[in-house]
């Protein structure tokens, strides 16, 4: 259902009558609706943010994301109407293209585009203590555990494989992260399918540009790589063609932030389930609250493949350091 103040809103930005405004939904996000909309015979995405307190800041933060990214050639979201009158409402310029649907022939590009985003962050990247980086993994660690103590959690047994694979994953790198030294760069944090609009095997679009933050450069390899090398996302074990591909088509300036490959490879794969435990009771309050239909995907599935990555530790670090060093030595020679 479109909102009932949508089209005269968007009427307004493009100063036509409402009749001459017509919208399509489409994917739509947890936190957003998206719509192609038809005016005067062009296209456009409308994104329309939930309302809130700070709603405006959030969106001029994106927009000016998006703007410097487009400076420095990425094909990001370009606004082409925004009015802080509706200021939960961007209209950006439309861009034809399929979702990227994971298939290895697209993976190449995908990681080129990862490659160029991470160096742009980089220019600006800050080395953190374990310490600094472990308070994070302990708040999140203290929202799981409330689900639990509030009893909200929508399954039991999600609820307690999340709350012991979380334990086990921060014993793990209290154990084996160095002291400091941990690079930290801003990156796009909602890197998936979902968001990159492809035409045949070249990446024509990057959006939802919301989570642009400050993380880990390591965890963040970790996940998205294995977000890009399963047969589904989030879903089961990975698949090692895809695996290679993706790690071997970084640009050898991304692994040179990492200062010890084979160790990163050895925490890889406990690394890849941050990313889930981190949004769990988000996704749980989602499922809870409103979308029930998606306890199977939103928490089940998760749990699934981090569960698969911890029980297929060794293996997963084998073929990650034998992807890394056949790069390295590719480049030396």
């Amino acid at each position: 259902m479109v909102p009932n103040t949508l089209i005269p809103n968007l009427a307004s930005l493009f100063r036509v009558d409402t009749a001459g405004v017509y919208l399509q939904k489409i994917e739509t996000g947890l936190t957003h609706l998206s719509y192609i909309c038809r005016v005067s015979g062009q296209q456009y995405f409308v994104k329309v943010y939930t309302p809130g307190e700070n709603t405006a800041e959030v969106v001029d933060y994106v927009n000016r994301v998006t703007a410097h990214m487009r400076n420095c050639g990425v094909p990001a979201s370009r606004v082409v109407r925004y009015s802080l009158d509706f200021a939960n409402i961007v209209v950006h310029e439309f861009v034809e293209g399929e979702i990227a649907n994971g298939d290895i022939s697209q993976i190449n590009a995908i990681a080129e585009l990862y490659s160029q985003m991470t160096l742009i962050g980089a220019e600006h990247g800050i080395d953190l203590t374990k310490a600094e980086y472990l308070s994070g993994i302990n708040s999140f660690t203290g929202s799981i555990r409330q689900v639990e103590e509030m009893g909200i959690a929508v399954d039991t047994s999600i609820q307690t494989g999340v709350l012991g694979l979380t334990e086990r994953t921060h014993k793990f790198l209290q154990a084996r992260l160095p002291d400091k030294g941990l690079f930290h760069v801003h990156m796009h944090d909602d890197f998936t399918e979902k968001n990159i609009l492809m035409e045949a095997d070249q990446v024509k679009l990057l959006c939802d540009w919301d989570a642009y933050r400050v993380k880990f450069l390591a965890e963040h390899i970790a996940c998205t790589a294995c977000r890009f090398s399963t047969d589904r996302p989030l879903r089961g074990e990975l698949q090692a063609d895809k695996l290679f591909c993706f790690l071997r088509s970084l640009d050898p300036k991304v692994l040179g932030y990492i200062p010890n490959l084979e160790e990163f490879a050895q925490l890889f794969p406990v690394l890849a389930t941050l990313k889930h435990l981190r949004t769990y009771a988000f996704r749980n309050s989602v499922v809870r609250k409103d979308r029930p239909d998606l306890r199977i995907p939103l928490l089940a599935w998760p749990l699934e493949h981090c569960d698969w990555l911890m029980a297929n530790h060794q293996q997963v670090s084998d073929w990650v350091w034998e992807a890394l060093a056949g790069e390295q030595e590719g480049n030396i020679n």
